[in-house]
């Protein structure tokens, strides 16, 4: 990475934390034990946005309101009653130790409440990596810069040795808006046309193709 980048700013779900993916286990587990068969993973995740209800239909459109009810209240059941584990995406934590071993400093700013935040961040065992951390519960919401602006403050750095890093196009906006450099994380090739369009200067798909882009020591 180029000398220049004194600090990365990560978000948090969808970046680091693979929650799309924790959540989509999850369904397809709770429908294959109600014998509604294997769950079409691409077209679920193309269906994630649609929220809850609507994505469960149309993923699984053949079913009848009594199956759609039963359904909905077992994967709310499930997803309300998982553990505190944390899953991270591959190679994420990786990126972050070779990150550390540079000296640059880490944070996150993400739209997730910081208490929920802090949990999530203690539970994954990542407490002593990221120095601060901003969150909608304290600061503006993404994509106001507020967040990113703080974090800049409090490590004294300017918008050309800062480095935003962050799956959805408000982050890239945020980033923008202050003249920092970003870039897209797209791990389900849903959006880099988004990510690239907002500003992104480069977008990849894993944590590992973006420790080669920034030509991070082993």
């Amino acid at each position: 990475m180029g000398n220049s980048r004194r600090l990365v700013v990560f978000d948090w779900e969808g970046t680091l934390a693979d929650t799309l993916g924790e959540t989509l286990n999850t369904v397809a587990c709770v429908a294959r034990s109600l014998g509604l068969g294997d769950m079409d993973m691409a077209h679920a995740r193309q269906c994630a946005g649609l929220g809850l209800v609507a994505a469960l239909r149309r993923v699984f459109p053949g079913l009848s309101l009594h199956q759609q009810e039963q359904l909905l209240e077992a994967v709310q059941y499930q997803l309300n009653t998982r553990g505190a584990e944390v899953c991270l995406f591959p190679g994420a934590r990786e990126l972050l130790a070779r990150l550390q071993h540079t000296g640059v400093f880490l944070a996150i700013a993400s739209n997730k409440g910081q208490q929920s935040l802090m949990r999530a961040i203690q539970n994954a065992g990542l407490s002593g990596v990221f120095t601060e951390v901003r969150s909608a519960s304290t600061t503006a919401q993404k994509p106001a810069p507020d967040m990113l602006q703080e974090l800049m403050d409090a490590f004294a750095v300017s918008p050309g040795e800062t480095l935003m890093v962050g799956d959805s196009v408000n982050d890239i906006l945020m980033a923008a808006s202050l003249g920092v450099d970003s870039i897209g994380m797209d791990f389900y090739h849903l959006q880099e046309a988004d990510l690239r369009a907002a500003g992104a200067f480069a977008v990849f798909d894993s944590h590992d193709r973006l420790a080669a882009f920034l030509q991070l020591p082993e």
